[in-house]
């Protein structure tokens, strides 16, 4: 039996790099033996032999994929988010699909042709627009907080609403943040039934605090031109807790 890292294909890059640096077997394929250990990377497909240990479950994968299914448990455990809608009604929406990674897929709805365009497009919920004032990245592993970032416009921003790093988006890490975000993300993993994740989270002009969602395998690397790969500050943090979980009886 091995220590096995099981990540998703789109997640492959970081996925690569933890394995190389924990030094232990890893992929996106079934094991194809009982593990010692099993750290699910953001890849919650079935696999023929159950593992002893299992850092992040598929059930809880199961629950933080569907970013719908998501944003209800995040509302019945009391957690703020964006509130959804099944309809256009005049106000600024955002349009998405129930599967999506690295920011991509979504859409801004400003009218009801938009609302039937965005259903076309394959989008499957719908959440009220919420004018942001600033937006942070917080990093969970087993109920403690491991790296704070906030996401910062670059000088190749496109787009003031869709933030994310295809628009020029770039998460700063920093030392700290209000005490009611680090405790509102640590509820917000526990509630999906994740041992880890990353919590985008906001704090609107009105000054409330909305989740996002829950990211089950954050990019942890930075894919630069030529394809040379430059590990994030939050990288180290996330090894120095995978080794201390792998080492545990």
């Amino acid at each position: 039996m091995a220590d096995y890292i099981f990540y998703h294909g789109n997640s492959s890059i970081t996925g690569k790099e933890l394995r190389a640096a924990l030094n232990i077997s890893g992929g996106s394929e079934d094991p194809g033996e009982r593990s010692t250990h099993l750290i699910r990377w953001g890849n919650r497909m079935s696999i023929r032999f159950n593992p002893i240990k299992t850092l992040n479950k598929k059930e809880a994968l199961d629950n933080s994929s569907n970013k719908r299914r998501a944003l209800e448990l995040l509302t019945q455990a009391n957690i703020k988010t964006a509130p959804l809608t099944d309809r256009f009604g005049g106000e600024l929406l955002v349009a998405r699909k129930d599967s999506h990674q690295q920011g991509k897929d979504f859409y801004l709805v400003a009218s009801q042709n938009d609302f039937e365009l965005a259903q076309h497009l394959g989008c499957t919920h719908y959440t009220k627009f919420i004018p942001c004032d600033r937006e942070m990245r917080i990093h969970i592993f087993r109920g403690e907080i491991i790296g704070i970032a906030e996401k910062r416009m670059s000088d190749r921003c496109t787009s003031l609403t869709i933030r994310n790093f295809g628009n020029g988006w770039n998460f700063k890490y920093v030392d700290s943040c209000d005490e009611n975000i680090k405790q509102i993300s640590k509820d917000a993993v526990a509630a999906l039934g994740l041992e880890f994740g990353a919590v985008d989270i906001m704090r609107s002009v009105n000054g409330n605090i909305y989740v996002l969602e829950v990211n089950s395998a954050p990019a942890l690397v930075v894919e630069r031109d030529g394809g040379a790969i430059e590990r994030m500050p939050i990288f180290d943090k996330y090894i120095l807790k995978m080794r201390e979980w792998l080492g545990e009886n």
